[in-house]
């Protein structure tokens, strides 16, 4: 459709239900004509870095200063971020709490009987490496 008639549309005369199936399937022919697009742009990259004989991984990392940071790994690729302790139960170490969520029933007890919860926080101290150790 030339752009000069989608100027012309009115939708205004459309109900709610009718705005919105509409936008689902705008939404739906947008997304594949992007993809379109983004797939003609990828082959046409590919051709020329192989006529140029640069293999994908060269462009990829080539394109590092672009990406803003992020990495080119997924995230079921990158190794599990280490969970923070921030609370544990000196009765037993292996009982231990995030600080998120409910509070386990150990540090209820603890605090029950008088206690405060700052007295269970695991303290790091950086050693020389700048790595964070508990003591």
């Amino acid at each position: 459709m030339p752009s000069e008639l989608m100027t012309d549309v009115d939708v205004s005369q459309l109900s709610y239900a009718q705005l919105v199936a509409l936008k689902q399937k705008l939404d739906g022919e947008i997304g594949a004509k992007r993809a379109e697009e983004l797939k003609v742009l990828v082959d046409g990259f590919a051709k020329k870095l192989e006529a140029l004989g640069f293999t994908a991984d060269e462009a990829i990392d080539a394109l590092g200063p672009y990406t803003d940071g992020r990495s080119r790994k997924s995230a079921k690729a990158r190794a599990p971020a280490t969970p923070q302790v921030p609370f544990y139960d000196p009765a037993n170490p292996t009982r231990r709490w995030s600080g998120h969520g409910r509070a386990p029933q150990w540090l209820k007890d603890y605090e029950a009987a008088g206690r405060n919860r700052e007295e269970f926080r695991v303290v790091r101290v950086l050693d020389d490496d700048g790595a964070a150790t508990p003591v």
